[in-house]
């Protein structure tokens, strides 16, 4: 049998096991206890939270013969059987019942008219017929149009669920025919301990400051987490230590800047140090980052020195205990002024560099230039060169 990625062989069977989105499926789930299902409905999110798995789960659902059977399965459980006929046809891909579209492929207006055509049979068997339509927004205007009247006036068998990363993309004519959940980005935590037991279950040694990196890459998407932790369990396979997962090799393989470097850089503001500042420089070049990220992770950094300054607590830092408590004892270095000054000269920087000559010299020089504004201050310091003021010529008379 060919191998399986960790995101489909993990992949959520139920509500229950999606993740940190009890908005959307508890709202879902007593919809089906009430028979208050809608004809249509709109999923919007980010990649990889859950939307087109949690339509899945609902179209299943809504043709489960024992949710339609047994009433008091329906009103405590509330979840697909797994077992009955509609189930178990739903898992081999035999349900004719439900359909996938994906709309970035099929986007034109004979698509959907074909769609349409298609929406007037009723189901072989079942309750319902259920579409879904992923990626929606990439529907032409004309294809939109066309689903209108069907949308507004649908038959009684058939459900819409439709799945987007981009809302507002939708024609208001639409969204306002359909109930709109927004998925939320998955936190950080909620990602590591899914990636924690995935690994128990693969009988997989990690350590936890390995998945909190992994997590931190991922920015709330847990497919985009899976899939990394399935390129670092390939990456570790041939370690010294018998193929456990490292915060060293996560960091090694994501050619990921780890916080230490970060700290350098604040240090060598604090100390005064240039000579510090330039080693951090060569580091980072010589290494083969991008300035561009690297700059990112540091305003990322200095963000974190504020929130310790204005909440006197590190507890939206996400970061290993350790780290959490450097960042406590350092912000008494900076005042909060200091910090938005630099991260002001930050953001100027990451414009110039995409435009100018001497990129390693410029970038070694914005470097430089954060120990002058934390310790000179004066607001000359945040131009950049470009925006310095011009002498003007004195106006001679005639």
């Amino acid at each position: 049998m060919s191998y399986q990625v960790i995101a489909r062989k993990y992949r959520p069977a139920k509500f229950s096991d999606i993740t940190a989105q009890e908005h959307v499926t508890r709202t879902i789930q007593n919809s089906l206890r009430m028979g208050r299902v809608g004809h249509g409905y709109i999923f919007s999110g980010l990649r990889g939270v859950g939307k087109t798995t949690a339509a899945r789960i609902f179209a299943k659902s809504l043709n489960c013969q024992k949710l339609m059977d047994d009433p008091e399965y329906l009103q405590q459980v509330t979840e697909p059987c797994g077992e009955c006929e509609s189930c178990r046809d739903f898992d081999s891909g035999t349900s004719l019942n439900i359909s996938e579209f994906d709309a970035a492929s099929n986007n034109s207006v004979d698509d959907i008219r074909a769609l349409r055509e298609n929406v007037r049979y009723g189901p072989q068997k079942g309750k319902y017929r259920v579409y879904i339509i992923d990626e929606v927004h990439m529907l032409s205007i004309a294809a939109f149009n066309a689903f209108l009247k069907t949308l507004e006036e649908p038959p009684p068998h058939a459900i819409f669920i439709f799945a987007t990363t981009e809302l507002h993309k939708i024609p208001a004519t639409i969204s306002s025919r359909c109930q709109r959940f927004n998925f939320k980005r998955i936190p950080l935590e909620d990602i590591q301990k899914q990636l924690q037991s995935i690994c128990d279950a693969e009988h997989i040694a990690v350590e936890g400051d390995a998945l909190q990196l992994i997590g931190r890459k991922a920015q709330g998407s847990m497919r985009d987490a899976q899939s990394i932790l399935d390129q670092v369990i390939a990456f570790s396979a041939e370690n010294d230590h018998g193929g456990a997962i490292s915060y060293k090799g996560v960091g090694e393989l994501l050619n990921y800047i780890d916080d230490d470097t970060m700290f350098d850089v604040t240090d060598a503001v604090t100390t005064q140090d240039p000579a510090k500042m330039l080693d951090v420089a060569q580091f980072v070049i010589r290494n083969g980052y991008d300035e561009q990220d690297f700059l990112e992770k540091l305003i990322e950094h200095l963000r974190n020195f504020l929130v310790v300054q204005n909440l006197s607590s590190t507890r939206l830092v996400e970061r290993p205990d350790a780290i959490r408590e450097r960042y406590q004892r350092d912000a008494a270095n900076f005042s909060s002024l200091a910090v938005m000054q630099m991260v002001d000269f930050i953001l100027l920087t990451q414009k110039e560099l995409k435009f100018q000559f001497e990129y390693q010299f410029r970038f070694e020089l914005a470097l430089l230039k954060l120990i002058d504004i934390v310790h000179a201050v004066p607001s000359a310091t945040l131009q950049t060169p470009s925006e310095a003021p011009q002498k003007k010529k004195p106006l001679t008379s005639h």
